[in-house]
């Protein structure tokens, strides 16, 4: 049977103590819990991209758009861009997600007031 020393006092006590007699220091890691899949969720990042993508998509129509639809795929944009944002600052999962969204919706977004202003 060996003997280890404390982790808090440096103490000799046996290796399968779960915590040292003398000091009451606890010996074996503690390793956090495995995060479960119900835990946080990403759905704001998950948002923030598919808005990006749909608005970045919509560039790509060769249609003449008039006033109430750059409204609503500003709005759309504008949607994207602060559930980006709010999930970014939050540090939420899936930030590279919600980068990618900040990203095409700020994108779109200036192309949809560039077209609403010419």
């Amino acid at each position: 049977m060996a003997m280890v020393f404390c982790r808090g006092c440096a103490k000799q006590l046996h290796e399968t103590a779960p915590a040292c007699p003398q000091c009451g220091a606890p010996q074996f890691a503690v390793t956090p819990p495995a995060q479960s899949i119900g835990g946080e969720s990403s759905w704001m990042a998950v948002t923030a991209l598919i808005l990006g993508i749909l608005c970045l998509l919509s560039l790509f129509d060769d249609a003449e758009w008039d006033a109430d639809t750059l409204l609503g795929l500003g709005l759309f944009a504008s949607i994207g861009l602060v559930s980006g944002i709010v999930s970014i600052c939050q540090k939420k999962p899936g930030n590279g997600m919600a980068v990618a969204g900040v990203v095409m919706t700020t994108f779109s977004l200036l192309c949809f007031i560039g077209l609403s202003v010419n």
